[in-house]
């Protein structure tokens, strides 16, 4: 079944298709965040979800943050109908960011319908999947089962490791999750800290409802804090501590090991090196998200010769992803057993 949001204006576009699949209209105008919310989990057997941006009421910028909030729960394919938006365009760039490739952008209608047909073809729209990162993704795929076996013994007791971001978008919160994964996936006991007023955990808590324990949300054996006042010792705290201030913030200058997280994206490229400068006094290792394989010797060149990279990872529980990175992080922390 495909689940259709969409406007008057195109409430008509997919007819063509009810042959082959059938076809949910919702039309009007929605936030995509509360239809997640209260919604979608009466639609959680459809195959597709597809996207009118004239139906969507949030911003482009918060329509990214409530197709983060969805990819946490459903794993239906999104497609997003985005008639006549150049593919430069900042929004598409950061539904890319995010992993949504299936954006229909055509004007005529003939081009509408070879689009959508793509889009909901086994492999889906192949436009903005360059060939270097489909090859990349079949090698990360194949590597995922290795680290799940993998334990180690953690040397340390609650060491603070903080995430934070040149920017907003940039992925830091999936990141500081991750390695919470990771750790409590490997041997270690770690947890994760809201350190900042983007209220993202809040959003989670909403939408999982997860057992409270103490100050604690246990989530997929993880422990969410609101607060950084834990109900016990762990081996490694990760603070997600937002966007770097200008002023730096306490709970990311108090750490033990700092994480200055940015994108390869045009607009956050000075953002991210002055990002870097303002920490010139304190040790920080930077960490480039997103980043294409080929730009990553111009980031070198430009932005730190001592940046590292993460593997993308669009899934807030993902514990296998960038194994290699973890142990590069905490090499002097762990002992493989």
């Amino acid at each position: 079944m495909i689940l259709y949001l969409t406007s008057e204006a195109r409430v008509n576009l997919l007819d063509y298709l009810e042959q082959e699949l059938p076809i949910k209209k919702l039309v009007g105008s929605f936030s995509l965040l509360s239809f997640v919310v209260k919604d979608m989990r009466n639609f959680s057997h459809a195959r597709f979800v597809v996207l009118d941006r004239m139906a969507i009421s949030e911003s482009d910028e918060d329509l990214v943050q409530a197709l983060l909030s969805y990819q946490t729960i459903y794993g239906m394919r999104v497609i997003i109908i985005a008639e006549g938006l150049p593919a430069g365009s900042l929004f598409i760039q950061q539904l890319l960011q995010i992993g949504i490739l299936d954006i229909v952008t055509a004007s005529e209608i003939e081009q509408l319908h070879d689009e959508l047909k793509e889009c909901f073809s086994e492999n889906g729209m192949q436009r903005f999947k360059p060939a270097v990162l489909t090859k990349v993704a079949g090698k990360m795929e194949h590597s995922q089962i290795l680290p799940e076996q993998t334990k180690y013994h953690f040397t340390c007791t609650n060491l603070k490791v903080a995430f934070a971001g040149s920017d907003r978008r940039v992925g830091t919160t999936i990141s500081a999750m991750n390695l919470v994964c990771w750790i409590n996936a490997h041997g270690g006991t770690a947890c994760y800290v809201e350190a900042n007023t983007n209220n993202h955990l809040a959003h989670i808590i909403h939408l999982y409802e997860p057992e409270k324990i103490g100050n604690a949300y246990r989530l997929e054996n993880n422990d969410l804090y609101l607060t950084q006042e834990l109900n016990r010792d762990y081996n490694i705290i990760v603070m997600d501590c937002g966007v770097l201030g200008g002023q730096i913030q306490e709970s990311f200058s108090s750490a033990d090991i700092r994480l200055i997280c940015g994108s390869a994206m045009p607009y956050d490229l000075a953002r991210f090196y002055r990002a870097i400068e303002r920490c010139k006094n304190l040790s920080v290792q930077s960490l480039g998200l997103f980043v294409p394989h080929d730009l990553r010797n111009y980031m070198h060149e430009t932005i730190d010769t001592e940046i590292i990279f993460a593997e993308s990872s669009n899934a807030l529980f993902n514990s296998v992803t960038n194994d290699d990175l973890y142990q590069i992080l905490l090499k002097n922390y762990i002992l493989k057993l």
